[in-house]
């Protein structure tokens, strides 16, 4: 190649040589009247993909071009760098490998011996290409971002004159953007509020940072009709140019607020009703004590009737004190709490005499039903049901009763139809989670799970509480007992015999499996002819 440069005799050729293949930038000499490229520099050849052997024309040049050059074009190009000593331009190559590369292209021309030959420069600058597409790609984004937030953008200077808004804020505020492009951002609030706000917005530019704006008190801006409005703000601020602009995300809360007002009525209806049932309870609590002292006489004077009657009374008189106490103590303290401030402690005694009522009922409800079981009075009365369904409307019945924290998981399995009594089995559910629930810590998990096949439908209800010890297992469905680990629990000892008695008029039977301190699980299993 150098041989070839010293034929035409280019002055310095050598020097060229050693010079050109010493840089970055791609150079590479073409004679203006063939076409052909005589001389390409080492950097040239790797951007183009090529060897130092492969031959080059300046047609090559036009067609890797992106878009290629027409032959007009390059003869502008040409006769630029004839008439004024040399063309410049940023464009884009493609390689003989495919890979497309940025170059500052500069072209001089120069004679030797009477030809004329053009001198091309490739200064690769896809560095800065790629960080100019960054730049555009992110002003694209942010333009979209923030010409379709769904709330009021507004950007001012530290100076509170305003530089720049969304289209939604022009929408909120009912002004054009020309409006309000170079106002002052009091434009925007009620003029009662402008002295204090030109004070906060100077204290704010001189210690700029993200925050809510006016934590605790009620904003309101208007709009160009004079119309004002609740608003929320957040501010947030940049440098330019050396100084702080502002941006506020502006959103109009008057829906929020008419419901805070809907609320409160609400909550006021509330109170009044309260204090009509408060006045209802202290009625039912005197009646209570009444049948308390009833009750008490009757069941001395039927101790004779043997060790069950006596057993019933022992249980009856311990588990209806602890509620009892609970609805006069909650109905005392009820009368103290006679200021709005205190509602919340009068809702959470109202709860507890709830609570406490509900409580007794239940435990009236298993002494008739253990009656009624012994008399022979249930009857079995089978209809086709949804049993997932139908779990899952009973977990919700008793999710309110259950520990703060605890939590129910049911998984069911097969065919959701089945033809069962759905009371008693609504009365064995209820039971079964009553006791895992009472028995389990404050965040225990209780697992339910119902598998219906082709043979059997299969219940079982899983804790994770203190367990049964074996001993104890024995006598579960006996009337009355209690294990000797519950001591400090409530409970009449019916709910277990219950369940078993009603599986057994559904045709089922109970099995338990329980470790002390590690849970306890029942499973009750019903055989094919409930299946639909």
């Amino acid at each position: 190649m150098r041989d070839k440069l010293h034929d035409i005799s280019i002055p310095g050729s050598d020097l060229l040589v050693a010079l050109s293949n010493g840089i970055k930038e791609g150079a590479a000499i073409i004679e203006k009247s063939s076409g052909e490229v005589i001389f390409c520099n080492a950097s040239l050849c790797s951007m183009f993909g090529i060897d130092s052997r492969s031959k080059l024309s300046i047609t090559d040049f036009a067609l890797r071009r992106k878009p290629p050059l027409g032959n007009n074009e390059l003869l502008f190009r040409v006769g630029e760098a004839e008439g004024h000593g040399v063309y410049r331009e940023q464009t884009e190559f493609i390689s003989l490998t495919g890979k497309s590369f940025w170059v500052d292209l500069t072209i001089r021309a120069f004679v030797s011996k009477r030809k004329t030959f053009l001198l091309f420069i490739l200064d690769p600058i896809d560095s800065i290409k790629e960080t100019e597409l960054k730049i555009s790609q992110d002003r694209k984004r942010y333009r979209a971002i923030l010409e379709h937030a769904s709330m009021g953008i507004i950007e001012a200077n530290d100076q509170g004159k305003i530089v720049a808004v969304n289209k939604f804020a022009e929408s909120l505020f009912k002004y054009k953007k020309n409006e309000l492009v170079g106002a002052n951002i009091e434009l925007l609030i009620p003029s009662r509020f402008h002295s204090n706000h030109v004070i906060h917005r100077t204290q704010y530019a001189r210690n700029p940072k993200s925050r809510p704006m006016g934590v605790g008190i009620d904003l309101y801006a208007i709009k160009k009709n004079g119309t004002e409005f609740p608003v929320e703000v957040s501010l947030s601020s940049y440098k330019r140019n050396g100084n702080h602009n502002i941006i506020a995300f502006v959103s109009d809360i008057s829906i929020r607020k008419k419901s805070e007002l809907e609320i409160k009525k609400l909550n006021d209806d509330l109170e009044e009703t309260v204090d009509q049932r408060t006045a209802q309870l202290k009625t039912a609590i005197t009646q209570l004590e009444k049948s308390k002292d009833e009750l008490s006489r009757l069941l001395e004077k039927e101790k004779e009737l043997g060790e069950l009657k006596s057993r019933f009374v022992s249980m009856a008189s311990h588990e209806f004190r602890t509620p009892l106490s609970t609805i006069l103590s909650s109905a005392y303290l009820l009368e103290q709490y006679n200021t709005g401030e205190q509602r919340f402690k009068r809702e959470k005694h109202l709860k507890r005499i709830i609570s406490s009522v509900n409580m007794l009922t239940d435990i009236l409800n298993d002494f008739l039903c253990v009656g009624k079981i012994e008399e022979g009075k249930i009857v079995v009365k089978n209809s086709a049901f949804d049993i997932h369904q139908f779990a899952l409307t009973t977990i919700e019945e008793i999710r309110n009763n259950l520990k703060q924290q605890q939590t129910i998981n049911l998984v069911h399995a097969g065919a959701p139809m089945v033809e069962m009594d759905a009371s008693l089995l609504k009365h064995i559910i209820l039971n079964l989670i009553s006791n895992a629930s009472k028995f389990s810590p404050d965040d225990g998990v209780i697992n339910i799970n119902i598998e219906t096949n082709t043979s059997a439908v299969t219940i079982s209800v899983k804790d994770n509480g203190i367990g049964i010890s074996k001993n104890d297992q024995q006598h579960l469905t006996e009337r009355f007992f209690r294990g000797t680990n519950v001591a400090n629990i409530q409970g009449t000892g019916l709910g277990l015999h219950l369940v078993a008695k009603y599986a057994e008029l559904m045709n089922g039977t109970v099995k338990c499996r329980s470790e002390l301190d590690y849970g306890t699980e029942f499973t009750i299993t019903f055989n094919k002819e409930h299946l639909v």
